[in-house]
């Protein structure tokens, strides 16, 4: 039996597009020469450009930027990486601090909120789109705000989106998603968020969490709006469709469903029963939407659990199946990445036992490739970032490409020695003084914490252990991935490691 139809409540979100620097924008407190009034006058000459590749197939660690501790916060606050433009981004609860590859004086921290009342307990991994010709991140954080005066504690979603290379906010839409109950920073109706889906041509976002049941909120930039669609976790979201799950995940109930919304106003468009037990989104792309489900069937050994994989047609609502590698026993459900082209990677979930990596062709929705460790010669890598048909994996032994379309490994590239830069250079890629290191930034300011307000510090190679991993995102300007911090003499958290493209 299908759920009734989920009622929807457009919100009106509070909405800033900052065109200069003020209130909490954090921009280049760096003493570089440029103030928070966008002033371009400045002592030091213009920085060496940086080499783009699109996708880069090859890479050298050029930077390491080492994360401090958050000594503030009362629940675990892991840094989140992105790579936008030729900006490395570390996102924490307090905010997202960017660090300009190209030109480290032009550094600068976003704070997620300046307000005593709110406590952030979640972010977002930052992600990047092009509006209006500009590299903009989007970060997404789960606050709690006690209220002023009689107003009831409400639990929020705060998006922003930041132009990385001034460090200046576009717009930022605060939608409230619940009342919470109690105190803390994980207090009862507090929202809970578990993934942010983006629409690479409009910046439009559809953010799916928990707070007191399923949610999702639908924000578009351009038309200074949020809309809470109450019961459902979205999957996607291309041209203001939301692709998401309604489900009750009960074993006694085989109702999952996908449901398609209009995201400015919430109303739900299309139901497509599945009938599963237990159903959740795993990945979204621009023509479709994909889950994972498991049903339970009877047979001469007893109950067996079968699990599916789907994609729906985010125009029409038409469904492909398809059947996994793995047995649903085996399976811990999948994570996926999409190439922002035409393929979607997954990889099962599951941290021991078999596992499973799969391709899907974005435009048909269907299966084109896969393997898995129980049949065939070849491992199962970790899928860390995928880049306009480029997968970006990890062994035991190496960082690997895969081919996004084929999943067939990828030959290493010999590094250009003309890559595409934005201005000419004799060397072909900057020499080491044009990388970001210690001396790029006053000896005296160190690497302070996002929660102090004070401008970002600058790369320390000596805490870069030496051995490149595969990104954990990518831009054509190179990618970022934490590492172990190699002195224990520091409080540090971890450490962004910047990968320069070569190839």
């Amino acid at each position: 039996m299908l759920r009734p139809m989920v009622a929807t409540t457009a919100v009106t979100a509070a909405l800033l597009l900052l065109a200069g620097c003020g209130g909490n924008d954090k921009k280049s407190d760096s003493g570089s020469g440029t103030n928070g009034s966008g002033s371009t006058s400045s002592p030091t000459p213009s920085a060496p450009s940086i080499p783009s590749f699109d996708p880069p197939k090859a890479f050298t660690a050029a930077a390491a930027f080492p994360v401090p501790k958050v000594q503030t916060r009362e629940i675990y606050d892991e840094a989140k990486v992105g790579m936008v433009g030729p900006v490395a981004l570390i996102g924490h609860y307090d905010g997202l601090i960017g660090n300009n590859i190209a030109d480290p004086s032009k550094s600068w921290t976003v704070k997620s909120t300046t307000t005593d009342t709110t406590t952030v307990s979640g972010v977002t991994a930052p992600v990047g789109v092009k509006l209006d010709g500009k590299d903009v991140a989007i970060v997404a954080y789960a606050e709690a705000d006690k209220g002023n005066g009689t107003q009831k504690p409400q639990g929020l979603v705060l998006i922003q989106w930041i132009d990385v290379d001034s460090g200046q906010k576009v717009a930022e839409i605060s939608a409230p998603v619940s009342t919470v109950d109690g105190t803390g920073p994980t207090a009862a109706g507090t929202p809970n968020l578990t993934s942010l889906q983006f629409d690479p041509d409009n910046g439009q976002v559809a953010v799916a969490g928990n707070a007191n049941g399923r949610v999702t909120v639908f924000a578009d930039p351009k038309m200074q709006k949020a809309t809470v669609i109450p019961g459902v976790s979205a999957a996607a979201v291309h041209g203001g469709v939301v692709a998401a799950v309604k489900a009750s995940n009960n074993q006694s109930t085989a109702d999952g469903t996908v449901v398609l919304a209009d995201g400015a106003s919430g109303k739900i468009t299309k139901q497509i029963p599945l009938k599963q037990v237990a159903l959740s989104a795993i990945a979204g792309g621009a023509k479709h939407a994909y889950f994972y489900g498991t049903v339970y069937k009877e047979s001469s050994t007893g109950t067996d659990e079968v699990g599916s994989l789907f994609s729906v047609d985010l125009a029409s609502g038409a469904v492909v199946k398809s059947a996994p590698g793995l047995s649903a026993r085996d399976s811990g459900g999948y994570g996926c990445v999409w190439d922002q082209a035409t393929s979607i990677v997954c990889r099962e979930n599951q941290p021991t036992g078999p596992q499973e990596i799969l391709g899907f062709d974005d435009t048909t929705g269907k299966k084109v490739w896969g393997w898995n460790s129980l049949s065939g010669e070849r491992v199962v890598p970790e899928v860390t970032a995928a880049l306009h048909g480029v997968v970006y994996v990890q062994t035991e032994k190496q960082a690997v490409l895969l081919d996004a379309k084929t999943g067939q490994d990828l030959p290493s590239p010999t590094p250009s020695a003309t890559p595409n830069e934005t201005s000419p250079s004799t060397g072909g890629t900057p020499s080491d003084s044009g990388s970001p290191t210690a001396g790029d930034t006053p000896s005296d300011s160190g690497t302070p914490s996002p929660s102090d307000g004070s401008t970002p510090g600058g790369s320390d190679m000596s805490q870069y252990n030496g051995t490149p991993e595969s990104p954990d995102a990518v831009s054509p300007y190179g990618g970022v991935y934490t590492q172990f911090p190699t002195s224990n003499g520091l409080d540090v958290e971890t450490v962004a490691v910047y990968l320069k493209p070569t190839a």
